[in-house]
């Protein structure tokens, strides 16, 4: 039976919902199949797919536009919206439907090749070789060198794309990557006896001098969009009505609800003690007792959409394996951030632990964080564990380490490691410092302090 209370809340949650609806709505122009669980999001995604694949991009985009609108919190949705936007050369708009995507779970290569294409169109070549040594096992070896060496990391990708010839890659994608790679490097020679093993010898020289046009360093978006065959836009991002913040999921609503509860009622306390003091020299004042009063938000799950097949990127789009999820500095001159950022999990109530197991360092934050939900991802084990991401400065550069930390032990932090490494990433057991005495030694495992 439906109580009084289910149905207030109820009301409520209709009521938000048509609420952010209508606004973004209005905002990007898009009316149609507002509602997370309406009838109309799978039909504009899949009509998006098939114009995307029949060479409509600027169709697709519009129809994949509705369909998140639809469904905003759907990550298959912005994958393929992030698809559209790739092979119109929208860059800008690219980069955030594709990071938004994987911000709610989408974690697979494509998603990451693309969102690395996409930085690398943009000039952000740092950030493109986080993503791509991150998910470097998930990514093709002829995509992932290719990549890796438009981001500028030439000698990384001609190591890949030579080690997966070598293996057997032997076909003409991995041959005029490989190509390609060493055109960049400026390794000419080497290049043209690659490229002429499938190019006629009638256009050799058209396809070396079109390389030589692309290898200047400030072409980046003019090289990713001829490597997509899409035309080189400037673009000012996608509209900011389906940006994923308008979207909050309900934990966080009602996590944002109790805190805002918390505050009201600290801002009264306050009032009433100022009230109190104030008593003598002032009248009470009057009170509106028909004021709405604060209420917190409802917390119901979300349904859980369908997912549909992710957008294949144009052939020959990037390249190979290599190095770790980031090279680890060997006795680097580190100094540590003043107001380094340090995240971990909501369910902290208390960390026990001397030791911590660094899995990478990276040129964001916002790499480092992707990296810690991969990692979590492909080895559960760890998400029964706490991040740690601290700013550090390396040498004068800037790299952020994502740390697992509550290991009681040496033993314990070395086992994880293994764990790590058995799937193909890297890691270093290291003492934490926070947990270590001024002697060095592991002081006594103890709860920490909220």
């Amino acid at each position: 039976m439906t109580t009084a209370l289910d149905s207030k809340t109820d009301r409520k949650a209709a009521y938000r919902l048509a609420r952010i609806c209508l606004t973004t709505a209005l905002a990007a122009g898009l009316l149609s199949g507002c509602a997370a669980g309406g009838p109309n999001h799978a039909k504009f995604a899949s009509n998006a797919q098939t114009a995307l694949g029949k060479g409509s991009p600027d169709k697709a985009i519009a129809l994949a536009e509705q369909a998140v609108l639809a469904s905003p919190r759907n990550a298959a949705y912005r994958t393929l919206l992030g698809s559209a936007y790739l092979r119109a050369g929208r860059f800008e708009a690219a980069r955030q439907a594709f990071d938004e995507a994987m911000q709610l779970g989408e974690d697979g290569g494509k998603a990451a090749l693309s969102l690395a294409l996409a930085d690398i169109a943009l000039g952000h070549g740092n950030a493109a070789i986080d993503t791509l040594n991150t998910y470097r096992d998930s990514i093709p070896a002829s995509d992932y060198g290719l990549a890796m060496a438009m981001a500028g990391q030439t000698q990384t990708g001609i190591a890949a794309l030579t080690d997966a010839l070598r293996g057997g890659e032997n076909t003409p994608k991995v041959r005029q990557n490989l190509a390609y790679a060493y055109a960049l490097d400026g390794s000419w020679s080497e290049a043209k006896l690659m490229a002429q093993q499938d190019v006629p010898a009638d256009k050799l020289a058209e396809r070396l001098q079109t390389w030589a046009f692309m290898a200047r360093p400030e072409d980046t978006r003019r090289r990713v969009a001829s490597l997509l065959g899409a035309p080189a836009n400037a673009d000012g991002g996608q509209p900011t009505a389906l940006a994923l913040a308008n979207f909050p999921a309900p934990a966080q609503l009602a996590e944002e609800a109790v805190a805002m509860s918390a505050t009201q009622q600290a801002a009264s306390g306050d009032a009433a003690e100022l009230a109190k003091a104030a008593a003598t020299a002032m009248p009470a004042p009057q009170t509106d007792a028909a004021a709405p009063q604060p209420a917190l938000a409802d917390a119901s799950s979300a349904p859980t959409e369908a997912k549909i097949a992710a957008i294949d990127v144009a052939p020959s789009a990037a390249a190979a394996p290599a190095p770790a999820v980031q090279a680890m500095v060997s006795q680097p001159v580190v100094q540590p951030v003043r107001g380094a950022r340090s995240a971990q999990p909501a369910a902290a109530a208390g960390v026990r632990g001397n030791h911590v197991v660094q899995l990478g360092s990276f040129a964001s934050n916002e790499g480092a964080q992707r990296a810690w939900r991969h990692f979590t991802a492909r080895n559960r084990s760890l998400a029964g564990y706490h991040s740690q991401i601290t700013q550090v400065a390396v040498n004068g550069r800037q790299f952020w380490r994502v740390q697992a930390m509550g290991f009681n032990g040496f033993a314990s932090a070395r086992q994880m490691c293994r764990s790590v490494k058995a799937k193909g990433g890297v890691c270093l057991v290291m003492a934490d410092p926070a947990m270590t005495s001024p002697q060095g030694r592991p002081m006594p495992t103890r709860m920490a302090q909220r």
